[in-house]
């Protein structure tokens, strides 16, 4: 069995409810789905050897060959717990989502399936391109969760959060073809944009510097910390309760993950030339999400405001600079996901009675 299958079964199974299952049934057939989805993806973890150095489960095709792309797939310590937590709380979400009528249910439980499958080709990408590719792909279903689903002021919420991501999103592509193209020349090979490639081309200190920003506003606007927050607020308001609890549990994680699996190991120099800002960027983004999650009379918002303060923690462990806190920021990830996924269902359990 290889990854591919786990990472597009729950697109295909919410592509094939919505085309050929009644309405009244879809969210049945997506939720056994999502169940299904977790059994491959624990049956991966339980075959995967802990102690073994490098990718596991490794999947590499030329994709565009004439441009270094490869659809190069792995798992090793940084990414099997988060592609099994994706699974669970996407699992979550459907189940919570079945016991609910929806309007336009085959086009829900379809964005549903797409955001997941994306999430997890994010986790497991070992290709520059292909993860960049996913990691906008995911985006795409919760603008149509947002604006078709959601409530209260959906639409402004839905253009904030298309403006944000899209501007980082395009300093993000904008550094990883420079990543491919600047490696190439400076060392004389081919173009390539394998991670495990890039690793052994590194950029030139100049080059390391203004690349790590444009991922870094990327990630920083995806996760989000002050100051790339704006959207925030409104987001969480106005998102339906199943994107949101994976939104805030998942989708944010992938941007701390980045830093981890691109931006450290690939632009060594600028993490440590920028440590200081990415640092004060944690310690502001914690000291303001506490006083307001402490001040706020929304109780969705309360969840939001906490979960910024536990994603500042997550990056000071990233950029402490060392295993250890690299270590306590992946476990942190998978705490904090297992924790803010419920809080939003039971502030949706208040909100019903």
């Amino acid at each position: 069995m290889t990854l591919s299958i786990l990472i597009w079964l729950p697109l295909a199974i919410s592509l094939a409810a919505a085309l050929f299952v009644p309405p009244r049934l879809i969210g049945r057939v997506a939720a056994a789905g999502s169940i299904v989805t977790l059994g491959v993806a624990i049956s991966f973890l339980a075959r995967f050897k802990l102690g073994h150095a490098g990718l596991q489960f490794v999947t590499d095709r030329a994709w565009i060959s004439a441009l270094g792309i490869h659809y190069k797939l792995g798992l090793d310590g940084l990414n099997v717990a988060l592609v099994v937590l994706t699974c669970v709380l996407f699992g979550a979400a459907q189940i919570w989502s079945a016991f609910r009528e929806w309007e336009r249910p085959r086009s829900y439980y379809f964005h549903f399936g797409l955001a997941q499958s994306a999430v997890l080709a994010a986790f497991c990408a070992q290709d520059l391109a292909l993860f960049v590719a996913a990691f906008d792909l995911m985006l795409i279903p919760f603008y149509f969760l947002t604006g078709m689903w959601g409530t209260g002021e959906r639409v402004r919420a839905t253009t904030k959060l298309v403006v944000y991501t899209l501007v980082g999103s395009f300093f993000m592509l904008a550094g990883a073809i420079a990543t491919g193209v600047i490696a190439s020349d400076q060392h004389g090979t081919s173009i390539t944009f394998v991670l495990s490639a890039l690793r052994a081309l590194p950029l030139s200190h100049a080059s390391q510097e203004w690349i790590f920003l444009a991922f870094g506003a990327a990630f920083l606007v995806k996760m989000p910390l002050v100051p790339f927050h704006g959207w925030l607020a409104d987001g969480y308001k106005s998102m339906p309760i199943p994107a949101v609890a994976v939104f805030s549990g998942i989708l944010s994680k992938v941007a701390a993950y980045g830093f981890l699996r691109i931006v450290l190991p690939l632009f060594p120099y600028a993490a440590v030339h920028f440590q200081m800002l990415m640092l004060l960027i944690a310690l502001v983004s914690i000291l303001w999400a506490t006083s307001l999650a402490f001040t706020t009379g929304d109780a969705r918002l309360v969840v939001a405001y906490s979960s910024v303060a536990q994603l500042g923690f997550i990056t000071l462990g990233i950029f402490s600079l060392r295993t250890q806190g690299a270590q306590g920021a992946l476990l942190q990830m998978v705490n904090f996901a297992l924790v803010t996924a419920p809080l939003f269902f039971i502030v949706a359990a208040l909100a019903a009675r």
